[in-house]
């Protein structure tokens, strides 16, 4: 494999980048943990007209359970990227694989709503935290440079998974019905998890490597925050004291709630305007396909340009892109929203892991990380609950659209706010002199400007 790779190098002149390093099955490894882990939360929508059939429940009783599987996953989320950087990443993505299981096998067996909210809302909740926390910051310490182009490869599997397992689910839902479809996804995710987290490395250093795009000038870093505790927890303070940190948290916070409605609610509002079954699936699929472009694209360029600009034109159109939906009547209609709102909601999150290596080095941004998901948490439980509530309240969908576009607008707001990606919050994270052994880990100054960017050359 590793000469075939070296093959493909040479062949295409490949100076600046290389196949033939293992960062590459990193970010595989994390695109698969993460096609897994999010496509179920993200098929949801899928599940809600089966269960209403099934058991009378009501749309916004249901809407419920995805609203308490995010905020579980939010509060789970600081926790979950604490205990990546302490004890690594593949140890509690190990432990959130059982949990899916747990929660999959529950879910497919559920006969109260009660069941519904303690299976699919706290047990696969806390699982969703500890597949998809740790991951992102993992894969960050395999790129010394270069960290966008990882990122986006890796964001790719967030569109792929939904856009598979969506039309999976609707297939299966008509053949075997709501409950074998989730215990066959369940024990086939839970088996793939299992295959190539027998493959991941925490970090180069656990696999005796170096990091992608390190040259021979770098001196070697401290890539994860369990070889020196005390230093990650006093860089950890500084990444606290600086406003970009509550400010990222809110942004994907508002952020999350303008893209869960439509993710929520697309399929039975295009029920609700007579498209069948399968038709309104394909409208999510379709996003899912069409965003695959995007998820990749924007870390790239968040990673070579002005990161907040990239953020805030992802989140100026996927507010103005909702207001397609209310004119929507017909299938091509629905269609067309699809591919137009698709293209901002892609990059609207993927470069959160490009602008914390911006602002914070290279400091492990697993704790940063984890706070910034509890607000994309909190996001998708407010916005996965509200098209149940108000169509409960007022037998259609119109108030979630334009709820859906007022806080995708204050998102683009608030990231005018952010401080400039082109200059480093914080002091520069350890690197290790090979010399003497010891550390870099002087503190200049709360507030630097690199030398070089960090992220990329």
């Amino acid at each position: 494999m590793q000469n075939a790779a070296l093959w493909l190098d040479r062949r295409f002149g490949l100076k600046e980048h290389s196949i033939a390093h293992y960062a590459w099955v990193i970010v595989g490894i994390a695109g698969v943990v993460q096609m897994v882990g999010a496509a179920i939360r993200m098929a949801f929508g899928v599940l809600v007209d089966p269960l209403v059939a099934a058991f009378g429940w009501s749309p916004g009783s249901i809407g419920l359970a995805y609203a308490l599987m995010s905020i579980v996953t939010a509060l789970s989320s600081p926790v979950a990227g604490y205990l990546g950087n302490r004890f690594g990443a593949r140890r509690t993505m190990a432990a959130g694989t059982m949990l899916f299981f747990i929660g999959m096998m529950w879910t497919s067996q559920t006969k109260e709503i009660w069941e519904l909210y303690v299976a699919y809302g706290m047990v696969f909740g806390v699982s969703q935290a500890l597949l998809l926390v740790p991951v992102v910051p993992a894969v960050a310490s395999w790129f010394r440079r270069h960290l966008g182009l990882g990122t986006g490869i890796m964001m790719v599997s967030w569109s792929l998974g939904p856009a598979l397992v969506v039309q999976l689910l609707a297939v299966l839902f008509n053949t075997v019905g709501w409950s074998q479809a989730f215990m066959f996804v369940g024990i086939v995710g839970t088996v793939t998890l299992t295959i190539v987290l027998l493959y991941f490395r925490n970090t180069p250093e656990e696999a005796g490597r170096v990091a992608y795009g390190t040259k021979s000038y770098d001196k070697p870093l401290v890539t994860s925050g369990n070889i020196f505790v005390s230093t990650q927890q006093e860089f950890q303070s500084y990444v606290y004291k600086t406003n970009a940190f509550w400010n990222l948290i809110n942004i994907h916070f508002l952020g999350c709630v303008g893209h869960a409605v439509i993710l929520v609610g697309i399929i039975p509002l295009g029920i609700s305007k007579g498209l069948g079954p399968l038709t309104a699936a394909g409208v999510l699929t379709t996003i899912s396909i069409v965003s695959v472009l995007t998820r990749f694209v924007t870390p790239v360029l968040s990673d070579r340009f002005s990161a907040k600009t990239v953020m805030f034109l992802s989140f100026l159109g996927q507010g103005v892109g909702v207001f397609l939906l209310f004119t929507a009547n017909s299938t091509l209609d629905f269609y067309i929203f699809a591919v137009v709102w698709a293209i901002p909601y892609g990059g609207e999150g993927t470069a959160f892991p490009v602008v914390n290596r911006q602002y914070y080095g290279h400091s492990p941004m697993g704790s940063t990380y984890g706070w910034q998901l509890l607000g994309a948490g909190l996001g998708m439980a407010l916005g996965g609950a509200l098209p149940g509530m108000v169509f409960d309240i007022t037998g259609g969908y119109s108030w979630a659209i334009g709820l859906s576009a007022a806080f995708s607008l204050a998102g683009a707001v608030a990231i005018v706010l952010l401080d400039s990606t082109h200059k480093q919050l914080i002091p520069d994270w350890p690197e290790i002199d090979t010399a003497t052994g010891a550390t870099a880990a002087t503190v200049r100054s709360p507030i630097v400007q690199p030398e070089s960017s960090s992220t990329g050359d």
